[in-house]
């Protein structure tokens, strides 16, 4: 059926999404910078090393570690990084 001819579809709404920056991912410490996923405050990070393995019914699984905003409290990111060493609450560069 060509495209003309398709019924209207409704359309979605809007899901949420989270804004993410990754910056020196070759070296040892990594920075991201990130909008925390429930108040959208900008977040800048440092992380080190390779993600911890696990075991999720009975298969290897990532341990993801939990990234606390500074300013909510809420679990703002989950990482795939062995260890964070900093988190600062920075402006968001995505809300202007």
């Amino acid at each position: 059926m060509p495209f003309q001819d398709r019924p209207e579809e409704p359309e979605l709404p809007p899901s949420p999404c989270q804004h993410m920056q990754f910056l020196d991912c070759n070296s040892e410490v990594g920075r991201v910078i990130f909008e925390c996923y429930h108040c959208l405050q900008g977040i800048i990070s440092e992380y080190t090393g390779d993600p911890l393995m696990g075991e999720y019914k009975g298969r290897p699984s990532v341990i993801f570690t939990k990234v606390k905003c500074p300013n909510c409290e809420q679990t703002a990111i989950r990482l795939q990084a062995r260890e964070v060493l900093s988190i600062t609450a920075i402006p968001s560069p995505w809300q202007q």
